[in-house]
């Protein structure tokens, strides 16, 4: 069984971001931004593009800002998974914010399938699900240390955030990867 470790997943998002500073902090900017515009409804194709570019940035390929927009050539499975996911794990935080909680590791993984591949949005909530509830300890303890990380930027009169937030969103790729399993696979030129 696969499980999330928080040192792996820090280390590794600090790995990236260290990397290529300004890309990555221009691209949380960018999800962020397209995401509080479409009150979140484009936070699933951007998230899933965001996740190929780390992809390709761990496979050594070089990256640039405008591929956290290529989550939209999959436009249907990114918002469908995105959406679904993140409605369950609101309707968790709304039953006594504890089952939210549990499963809050559920839209990452989610949409880490979909970047690696999955062509539809229901199954790749499914697979998440799956995945999510067999490692539901591992999975709670990284996603609750990496939402931390990410706000704690906003301690420092939000200037912080530029340095957090980008690496609780690499972070949460870390944790899809170990979730699944898997190791950096190719994917499709730009």
């Amino acid at each position: 069984m696969a499980s999330a470790s928080v040192g792996d997943c820090l280390s590794g998002a600090w790995g990236t971001f260290k990397k290529n500073v300004l890309t990555h902090v221009v691209c949380t900017l960018l999800v962020m931004v397209v995401a509080g515009i479409s009150a979140g409804l484009l936070a699933g194709p951007m998230m899933v593009g965001y996740m190929r570019m780390i992809e390709r940035e761990t496979r050594g390929e070089a990256v640039q800002i405008g591929d956290v927009f290529r989550g939209f050539d999959d436009f249907v499975p990114a918002f469908v998974a995105g959406l679904i996911s993140s409605l369950v794990v609101s309707l968790g935080f709304m039953l006594c914010f504890i089952p939210g909680l549990l499963i809050m590791a559920l839209p990452p993984v989610a949409l880490f399938l979909v970047a690696r591949g999955e062509r539809d949005g229901v199954a790749a909530f499914s697979q998440a699900w799956s995945i999510v509830t067999k490692n539901l300890g591992s999975a709670f303890f990284c996603s609750l240390v990496l939402g931390i990380v990410g706000s704690l930027g906003f301690l420092l009169c939000w200037v912080g955030a530029l340095l957090t937030l980008p690496l609780s969103t690499i972070g949460s790729y870390y944790m899809a990867r170990q979730l699944v399993g898997d190791e950096p696979v190719a994917l499709p030129p730009l």
